[in-house]
């Protein structure tokens, strides 16, 4: 009976250290990496501008003086770097806004893309500029909402309701309802509310 016990006991002690283990990995927060729209190079985090409340970054103080002459020239980067560094979440097909299929994926010069079909997903890798193709125009398939406005967790395309003729995502199924009930408390915190600069 007593080593019985002492087994329980040992088996209680070793799943301790493996759940916090993995608690500790899950909470390790993912290095900043992205590349800087204008040159290419690494960029930085302390070198950035601020574009439609989302962050815009850069390699050096250069940077940012050419993307203000000519930003229209660097929208596809710009979004992709948003997506590489989560500030965009990707909610749909890009080409045709459909449901995306997880196994229809390609890698876009570090970002996941995921598609509906194979017919969408050859398109992107037949094209030679695949990034300029996918994130040029992201309207069908990104949203500029990341974060749920009832929890700031992290949203879910499939949470998703429709509000003033735009699309609004939350984390879980109840959030919608607590924004049902008073939504003008959740609009500032929607950027697909807010005016575009």
């Amino acid at each position: 009976m007593k080593t019985r016990w002492l087994l329980l006991a040992a088996f209680a002690a070793v799943l301790s250290l493996n759940t916090s283990a993995f608690t500790a990995e899950e909470k390790e927060e993912k290095a900043f990496e992205c590349k800087c729209v204008v040159s290419g190079a690494p960029a930085k985090e302390d070198k950035f501008v601020e574009q439609d409340g989302k962050k815009v970054y850069f390699c050096c103080e250069n940077c940012p003086k050419a993307y203000a002459k000519e930003p229209e020239k660097f929208v596809a980067k710009v979004h992709h770097q948003w997506a590489k560094t989560d500030q965009i979440v990707q909610v749909a097909c890009p080409f045709s806004g459909e449901a995306v299929d997880a196994e229809k994926s390609l890698d876009v010069d570090g970002v996941t893309v995921h598609f509906c079909c194979d017919d969408c997903k050859a398109k992107a890798e037949k094209d030679k500029d695949a990034l300029a193709l996918i994130f040029a125009d992201i309207e069908k398939g990104f949203t500029m909402q990341n974060l749920c406005p009832v929890s700031g967790a992290a949203i879910k395309a499939d949470k998703v309701v429709e509000h003033d003729g735009k699309k609004v995502y939350f984390c879980c199924e109840n959030c919608p309802k607590a924004f049902a009930k008073d939504p003008s408390k959740y609009l500032s915190k929607l950027p697909q509310f807010a005016e575009k600069k």
